[in-house]
């Protein structure tokens, strides 16, 4: 058996983004590189951002890696129904949104550390304050912040890695509430810790093909703020300001991917299993009696999304890349709300990567993302039809001694 390579993973930090990304409440987008070939990442082993896509990838001897990134995303989701009035739309209001994402490397021959900051998982929207769905709600947001320390071998062809994970979590939701001849509103937002671990095996199976499989387990966090309510006079009694208390689940995710390269080629392809199960419903339980608990049931089930792409070394310093991916919503369509509006996603991209001088590669990629039109099936919420579309811009940095 040759020399054994141990690497140090250090910390993984994840920024929100707005729910038109990933099913459910994740996000595809962790790595500038894996977003330009569709999201396929599993079996990539030449970048910083491994440390998300396949952490045991990194046990490689490799040195230094340095890379620094932002995202640019401005997702649009419309809502259309019938009501009393006739026909109506309205739309989200969305602004570009630019998590950044760091990552700084070190690896031997025996010994490799590793920190990353990156974005985990993230949702939200904001509905305009007067819309016809404003008794349900009007802005929702979840964010999570991960910090993923591991440890990762190289046992020669094959590389493992695992590790803890701590997640910081914050949930904020605003609605409208209608007291008949007059309104009123609520705004809660809690946060809370919570904890799970990842593995991850890397293996170069062939001269030309190389596979991943990771895995990160759920994570169930606790939650607990304040919900702030302004109401009439005559209702102040049964809504005061008190605190609010509810459960956030995040899911298993499992990720098998591929890559085939040979000469200036390269073929990547991932399929990836998310236990959404895990969130069955949205409770928000507050401290005083008189005012009532929240109970709004999800039962999302386990989903699989494909994504796949190629790149191609154009010229001694440029590579680029195109790829496409297919995440199906958890949502049941008798559970669909206005405060997740989740649909059937379908995305193309496109990349580049250009080399700088020998030591430093400038990345850059685009995504379309289109999320098809579906309507509600159940009576707990809103009669409505959503559907819509996500725009990505993304760019860094990466240098390599």
């Amino acid at each position: 058996m040759s020399t054994v390579r141990t690497m140090i993973g250090a910390l993984a930090l994840a920024a929100p983004l707005a729910t038109a990304h990933a099913g459910g409440f994740a996000i595809s987008e962790q790595s500038i590189t894996a977003a330009g070939t569709g999201g396929a990442g599993a079996a990539r082993a030449d970048e910083p951002g491994a440390a998300w896509t396949n952490p045991a990838a990194l046990a490689d001897g490799g040195g230094w890696r340095i890379g620094a990134a932002l995202v640019f995303a401005r997702p649009a989701i419309e809502a259309t129904g019938e009501d009393a009035m006739g026909p109506w739309t309205s739309q989200t209001e969305a602004a570009w949104a630019t998590p950044p994402h760091l990552d700084v490397a070190w690896s031997d021959g025996k010994l490799a550390a590793e920190r990353h900051a990156e974005r985990d998982a993230g949702g939200g929207v904001t509905w305009p304050v007067d819309w016809q769905g404003r008794f349900e709600i009007v802005a929702s947001r979840i964010e999570v912040f991960r910090a993923a320390p591991f440890v990762a071998w190289d046992l020669g062809r094959v590389r493992v890695a695992a590790g803890p994970h701590v997640d910081r979590a914050r949930m904020r939701i605003g609605r409208q509430l209608d007291f008949i001849d007059m309104e009123g509103d609520v705004a809660i937002d809690m946060d809370g810790t919570g904890f799970g671990g990842h593995a991850a095996v890397w293996a170069q199976a062939s001269r030309d093909v190389a596979v991943g499989l990771t895995y990160k387990s759920r994570t169930k966090i606790p939650l607990e703020g304040g919900a702030d309510f302004t109401t009439p006079d005559a209702f102040a009694g049964k809504t005061p300001d008190q605190v609010a208390r509810g459960t956030l689940r995040t899911p298993d995710r499992f990720a098998l991917g591929g890559r085939w390269a040979r000469g200036r080629w390269a073929v990547l392809a991932d399929v990836e299993l998310t236990l959404w199960g895990v969130h069955r419903e949205v409770a928000i339980d507050f401290s005083q009696e008189q005012t009532p608990d929240v109970h709004q049931p999800t039962r999302w089930s386990s989903t699989f999304a494909l994504r796949a792409g190629g790149e191609a070394q154009v010229s001694r310093r440029v590579t680029a890349r195109a790829g496409a991916a297919w995440d199906p919503s958890p949502a049941p369509d008798d559970t669909l709300a206005p405060s997740s509006p989740d649909a059937n996603r379908t995305s193309i991209t496109g990349g580049v990567s250009v080399a700088a001088s020998d030591a430093v590669m400038v990345d850059g990629f685009a995504e379309y993302l289109h999320l098809a039109s579906r309507a509600t099936g159940g009576v707990e919420t809103m009669s409505a039809s959503y559907g819509g579309h996500a725009a990505f811009v993304g760019v860094g940095v990466r240098w390599q001694r």
